[in-house]
């Protein structure tokens, strides 16, 4: 089913300044992307049913953004994913009283595609664009579209972009009837966001943008054995970014922040700092540094509470429970005229005690590392 995990941030495209965005392309641009995600294995000490061996995924990426005419573009993006390992079914008091970890077997497969389509209009001074996303899992299909604007002025050193989207979600659990789980559910998501972009100097360019995102419906996860969520949710989010080039060393510093609260009791603090080192006119090393932090939502349980009734909302899913992360990445790219390669590598950590907010050990908590490569060329 959709996995709602740092893998997704990890391995979509980073988000750009939207300050010239307005402006169409010139020439085609065809990526092709590869990448590998590994999470470490639960501790057996920790496990006391199931197999310890986590999530393997490949992933396989392919974009085109081409122009159409003097007026307008299509983008497609394909991305395939294919995964294996065991999943976290739920918790349980151990010899100690301290949380321990029920798991599935190693016998999770799983193929997730997804593809989407965009068209965009560009006038003088805006563009808007029409997406459409289609993502196919064994167990999970969902169908969104989005409409995107974007608007400058100020002598283009200054843009306001704005955004909506919808998605039908569709969950259909594999082995129904073997373990009581759903059939067939469906959720629903709506979002609005509103950005704003300014050109501050000759060398700095900063953005503020905020969305609010609503979802209702089945948002239950049901692979665990006792997870039952609220209905509604809702999300807002603030995000501030800024970018600085600095003459002497020759380099870029990104600064990204972002602040997350729902009605479900989780907020959440992320600071993301990259430094974009010029190596020659042709080569770039990019270190970056990315710290998240989050409160537990308002019916977590680090210990699944089959006693209660079944209509008492209580989950014991790690990604609910307060802990914080740091993530550590280096990407190296080499620029040509007509093409460029990138090549990164990061490893997560999460454990509670790098949260802001105190919270209990869970045996579930993530590390892993991301691998990718990915070539771009301009036709």
């Amino acid at each position: 089913m959709k996995r709602s995990s740092p893998l997704a941030a990890l391995t979509t495209a980073a988000m750009s300044l939207p300050a010239f965005a307005a402006s169409p392309p010139v020439e085609s641009t065809l990526s092709v992307g590869v990448s590998n995600y590994q999470e470490a294995d639960v501790p057996p000490h920790l496990v006391v049913g199931g197999d310890n061996r986590r999530y393997d995924v490949n992933i396989r990426q392919f974009r085109l953004l081409s122009p159409v005419g003097r007026d307008w573009s299509l983008g497609l993006d394909l991305s395939r994913e294919t995964m294996s390992g065991a999943s976290p079914w739920g918790t349980s008091a151990g010899v100690d009283g301290e949380p321990a970890l029920i798991m599935s077997g190693a016998t999770i497969h799983d193929t997730r595609t997804e593809t989407s389509l965009t068209a965009t209009r560009y006038g003088e001074d805006h563009s808007i664009g029409l997406t459409l996303t289609r993502s196919e899992e064994d167990d999970y299909e969902a169908f969104s579209p989005a409409l995107s604007g974007e608007w400058t002025f100020n002598d283009d050193l200054a843009s306001l972009s704005a955004g909506l989207s919808y998605s039908n979600d569709v969950v259909e659990p594999t082995d129904a009837a073997t373990f009581g789980r759903v059939s067939r559910e469906e959720r629903r998501s709506r979002s609005a966001s509103v950005g704003v972009s300014r050109v501050i100097d000759r060398s700095s360019v900063a953005y503020a943008g905020l969305s609010v995102t609503d979802h209702s419906g089945y948002l239950s996860d049901p692979y665990k054995l006792r997870d039952v969520r609220p209905e509604e949710r809702r999300e807002w989010a603030l995000s501030v970014r800024y970018r600085h080039y600095l003459d002497g060393p020759d380099a870029a510093l990104h600064l990204d922040y972002r602040y997350f609260d729902d009605d479900w009791g989780v907020a959440s603090h992320t600071l993301h700092t990259s430094w974009y080192q010029n190596l020659g006119t042709w080569f770039q090393v990019v270190p970056n540094v990315r710290y998240y932090s989050q409160s537990e939502a308002d019916f977590y349980r680090s210990v699944d509470d089959f006693g209660l009734p079944l209509d008492v909302h209580q989950s014991s899913d790690f990604r609910l429970s307060a802990y914080g992360a740091f993530t550590f990445g280096l990407k190296a790219i080499v620029r040509q005229p007509d093409w460029s390669l990138t090549i990164s590598a990061d490893r997560y950590i999460g454990n509670e005690k790098y949260g802001l907010a105190s919270g209990v050990p869970h045996p579930a908590r993530l590390e892993f590392t991301l691998a990718s490569v990915v070539l771009d060329i301009q036709f």
